[in-house]
């Protein structure tokens, strides 16, 4: 398909800037060629209120192409706002009946406003609505670029043989908000690098500027979170310079035309607009003159974002103009902004709110390096509604496919105690203890506000408006923390931005403090919070809950501040009487929640949490064996750590939402935690995802983790392992319908947990009650290769062994034959001729001077290493190298397939492989059966998935469970003649052979095949 050409990009923002009905037939006729029609379509059977919302009787096909099966349909609404994506929607299911392929326009009653629509369908039941909003008087740019990208000419000029399928494509192409993200994420990448570098702080006390990277970093991230919060809101008309609503830009033009060579756009308009217009309304009527003509009218929003911080008080802080021609041209005047936030089913293709969050995530602050990813919007969906789920569940007495029907579809009509829910969901307690961006907090703003709406729908429950029905969930259900200031501060921002984005009216409500509600701390480090505290109805909580709860809507500066005071010193209190002090290392959740913890803790906890591995936590390592005792392992990784503390958080009978690493169901350092988990709640779900990229730019291998705290073992657990992520990816609640496996009762016990169906899990029953474990057949003898610490010196090729023999004879006593996983297969070990050098701990190496001059080339390596003897030329001590010398049976560390075999040459191993020093072929008939294999895959920790060749990590903990079957000495001398054929044969044409080993391993396990 050939590009657009620069004449339709022109002719479609002509078009756009006096947009009617005529324009647009000419638009679509004339420019991106398309079939005239005129043909009204017919509502007589549609519902009154629906028809009544039609401005011009019946929507209109006013053009089609693909012989007319491809339809562009106009509506005109009644209303003077399109705020309202229902009308519109309800409209559409009508036209789409019979009308698969096509695009739907709405316009407003003046033709002022305009919704360009594409439906993307997902599955037979779920749609996906991508709108493109065009606003009279406003640049348009992201419009313009998408909607020229449905000119017909691009598929050549052989128009009568297009497709209305791939006229569908093209279109779905043009609305993918992807792109859009994408694009604007990179001028946002580069712009931001170039204005970080531009800036310049002055002490106000001295002359110089003082270079400082990270406050440089700081503050241009706080300069482009105020300047992007403007370019949303001001889409409300709430800004105004003259009478013009395109405010940034109105700014910027007004300043540039003063002409001022000493002026400053920063200095002169915008520390005004931010710390005086946006921020303050305590002026005298002379200030509030001066300000209105160098920043024209601005609402008084608070809320903190525009408040002046320590730094821009005691710093003079200069940025080039440049710096803001760059922000303005090619940011903000190159991409449509939209206040409006996407949902998993109705997105618009502009640059919305939740870019802050990617933004951030992505590029600011590198969370990649603290573990963190940007969770996807549907995953975020799907888990606050189970978490919701499984919250009604535990408060109404109702059977749970009501509660299904009317979280998952919005149907509120079988809700047997509707009054009931609707308390239930005012008084939800949600907290993310990595709250990061907020996405999770935003997700749960939308689910909960939508289900009240849904309520005040169906059952006329709870009347409120929109805006403040958020404020309320905002003010009573969420909290977050997050150890990094941008993340929080960026939560709150995108709170305010879902806040403005429902306000009617002229001037805003200032924004609410939400100081107290996202806060900024380290989650893990504090004592449990389950260790004391003050009672609910203690007079120190009710002072505590009612300053909390003014000073969220407190506009008034000075009594802003005593609240501050007053809730400081409440904190003190509440600390002395809950810890015996006021001073405790992390977020002290008992002091700074106090009002839920005395309540028995919150409803819900929802997280992705960092995925940290354990080697970057050494320093947390005590602290965090000291809090959580009950599930700490030297080895687990970080985000173990948030689930103990979650599970510390919840009420009895909370919900605990996560996605995280898969590693902790099967590795060692997560047995305590399973231990505890099975021990204390309810599992409802696990949705496992394997090595899929869930997370675009990480590997993390992340799955779904559902589960309440609460031990009832009535409740079946549902897994889920997702195979890919095509149709119906990326809704998780139809795979699991589709995929889901309900576990047997006995497949979670303590640390042992076994996720598979119950056929699988009575198999593996059966081995295990068969046989013996391996780890106890051989005596524990199951030994890891060599450590070296750095290969490149130790493990060398023929060529280097042999000039170092010939330099000295005596080598050759330290040289020894090796091999690695990757040399090792089924009944075959490649020679690929590898040598170790064995320098053992108190080796004399004086004894070797051509291994010592060898060495010498990477000592400063060597000397670093942690696998080392007591000098830097030595290998690690090691109390089995004797063993490597003995006949062995040897396997690589991780295989596809399975990949036993026999070395009876001495090889010794590297550390991608481990060995059994045993001439036991009777064992290693075992170990290669189809029987062990299954059971591999069952146990093992699997990279990718195990039925479709992923990779299972064979190590000692997995290896060791399993069951090896008695068999009399005829038994297993049988296989063992067929053990060594196989090796005979190297492994090729041993199909025959494998088969009868599988079927005599299979007998002695008592399976009939």
């Amino acid at each position: 398909m050939t590009p657009f050409n620069q004449q339709t990009k022109t002719q479609v923002e002509k078009a756009f800037n006096n947009l009617d009905r005529d324009t647009l037939l000419d638009l679509f006729y004339t420019h991106l060629n398309y079939d005239r029609a005129s043909q009204p379509i017919s509502t007589r059977q549609w519902d009154t209120n629906i028809q009544q919302s039609i401005a011009d009787t019946a929507p209109i096909v006013i053009a089609s192409a693909g012989g007319g099966a491809f339809q562009i349909i106009y509506t005109r609404l009644n209303s003077d706002n399109l705020n309202n994506k229902q009308e519109q929607r309800k409209i559409i299911e009508k036209l789409l009946l019979d009308r698969p392929y096509s695009l739907f326009i709405f316009s407003n009653h003046s033709q002022s406003q305009w919704h360009f629509v594409n439906v993307k369908h997902r599955s037979s039941t779920q749609r996906l609505f991508r709108r493109i909003a065009i606003i009279k008087g406003e640049l348009n740019r992201t419009a313009i670029e998408q909607i020229s990208e449905l000119d017909l000419k691009r598929f050549g000029n052989d128009l009568a043989t297009i497709s209305p399928l791939k006229i569908q494509q093209q279109h779905d192409r043009a609305f993918d908000v992807e792109q859009v993200t994408k694009k604007f994420f990179t001028e946002y990448s580069r712009v931001f690098k170039q204005v970080e570098a531009s800036i310049l702080f002055q002490r106000r006390s001295a002359n110089e500027g003082i270079p400082a990277p990270e406050q440089q970093r700081l503050f241009t991230q706080k300069l482009f979170n105020r300047l992007m919060f403007i370019a949303f809101i001001q889409k409300k008309g709430w800004l105004k310079f003259g009478e013009v609503t395109d405010y940034l830009n109105a700014l910027w033009q007004d300043y540039r035309r003063a002409d001022d060579k000493n002026g400053n756009f920063y200095r002169d308009r915008l520390s005004y607009l931010f710390f005086s217009g946006l921020n303050d309304r305590q002026q005298d009527e002379i200030e509030k003159s001066k300000i209105l003509k160098i920043i024209g009218t601005v609402p008084y929003l608070n809320g903190g974002l525009f408040q002046q911080s320590k730094d821009e008080q005691d710093e003079i802080i200069f940025i080039p103009d440049l710096s803001f021609e760059l922000i303005f041209t090619e940011l903000f005047d190159r991409f449509n902004f939209t206040v409006t936030e996407s949902t998993p089913l109705d997105e618009e293709v502009a640059v919305d709110p939740e870019m802050l969050g990617k933004v951030f995530e992505e590029l600011v602050t590198g969370r990649h390096d603290s573990g963190s990813y940007y969770t996807p919007k549907p995953i975020v969906s799907f888990m606050c509604r189970e978490a919701i789920k499984g919250y009604l569940s535990s408060k109404v007495s109702t059977a749970a496919g009501e509660i299904s029907k009317f979280v998952d579809e919005r149907d509120a009509s079988e809700l047997s105690d509707p009054e009931l829910i609707f308390k239930a969901l005012k008084e939800v307690t949600v907290c993310d203890p990595a709250c990061g961006s907020g996405a999770y907090l935003l997700g749960m703003l939308h689910e909960l506000l939508e289900l009240r709406e849904c309520l005040f729908t169906s059952k006329n429950l709870g009347f409120q408006t929109i805006y403040d029905r958020k404020l309320e969930i905002i003010e009573n259900n969420l909290y977050g923390v997050d150890k990094e200031l941008f993340a929080v501060s960026i939560a709150r921002l995108r709170l305010w931005l879902s806040l403005a984005v429902d306000f009617e009216g002229e001037t805003p409500n200032p924004l609410p403090n939400l100081n107290y509600k996202l806060e900024i701390g380290d989650s893990l480090l504090a004592p449990s919070p389950q260790t004391g505290g003050i009672t609910a109805r203690s007079n120190l909580l009710v002072q505590y809950r009612e300053r909390k709860a003014e000073y969220v809507r407190t506009h008034d500066r000075d009594r802003k501040r005593e609240l501050e005071a007053q809730i400081g010193a409440l904190k003190q209190d509440i600390g002395i009487f809950t810890h015996g002090n006021d001073r405790i290392n992390g977020f002290d959740w008992a002091v700074e929640f106090a009002e839920v913890i005395a309540e028995g803790g919150f409803d819900i906890q929802i997280a992705n949490p960092p995925y940290v591995r354990h080697e970057r936590i050494q320093e947390f390592k005590p602290q965090l064996k000291q809090v959580y005792p009950e599930i700490y392992t030297s080895t687990a990784d970080l985000y173990c750590y948030f689930y103990a503390r979650s599970l510390q958080l919840l009420k009895p009978g909370g919900m605990l939402a996560f996605i995280s690493s898969n590693k902790w169901f099967r590795a060692n350092y997560g047995a305590k935690l399973r231990q505890q988990i099975a021990d204390t709640c309810q599992i409802h779900s696990i949705t496992d995802f394997g090595e899929l990229p869930v997370f675009r730019s990480a590997a993390t291998f992340p799955m779904i983790f559902i589960c309440a705290r609460e031990f009832t073992n009535a409740g079946a657990t549902i897994f889920t392992q997702v195979k890919s992520l095509e149709h119906p990816y990326p809704n998780v609640r139809e795979i699991i319908q589709h995929s889901g496996t309900t576990l047997p009762s006995n497949a979670i016990v303590g640390s042992n947990w076994l996720l598979t169906d119950n056929a699988t899990a009575n198999r593996i029953a059966q081995m295990e009650s068969v046989g013996i474990a391996l780890g106890k057949y051989v005596n524990g003898g199951i030994y890891y290769g060599i450590k070296t610490g750095f290969n490149q010196a130790f493990e060398i090729d023929h060529q280097t062994r042999d000039k170092l023999i010939f330099a000295d004879p005596a080598s050759e006593e330290i040289i020894k034959p090796l091999a690695t996983g990757d040399d090792i297969r089924k009944w075959q070990l490649r020679d690929r001729d590898k040598w170790l050098i064995v320098a053992k701990t108190g080796i004399d190496i004086s004894k070797y001077p051509s291994i010592l001059n060898h060495l010498q080339q990477w000592q400063p390596q060597l000397e670093k290493r942690c696998d080392k003897g007591n000098y830097w030329w030595e290998l690690r001590a090691c109390a089995y190298y004797a063993a490597m010398d003995r006949s062995k049976i040897i396997f690589p560390d991780i295989a596809k397939e399975s990949r036993f075999t026999f070395d009876s040459d001495g090889k010794y191993l590297g550390n991608t492989a481990y060995f059994i020093p045993t001439d036991d072929l009777y064992l290693l008939g075992v170990l290669n059966s189809s029987s062990v294999w299954s059971f591999c895959k069952e146990k093992c920790s699997v990279i990718g998935d195990a039925g479709n060749n992923g990779r299972l990590r064979l190590f000692k903990q997995f290896v060791e469970t399993i069951p090896i079957p008695p068999a009399s000495k005829v038994q297993q001398k049988g296989i063992s003649k067929l053990v060594q054929k196989c090796l005979m044969a190297r492994g090729v044409g041993c199909e025959k052979w494998e088969r009868e080993i599988d079927l005599r391993v299979a007998k002695l396990y008592g399976f009939d095949e």
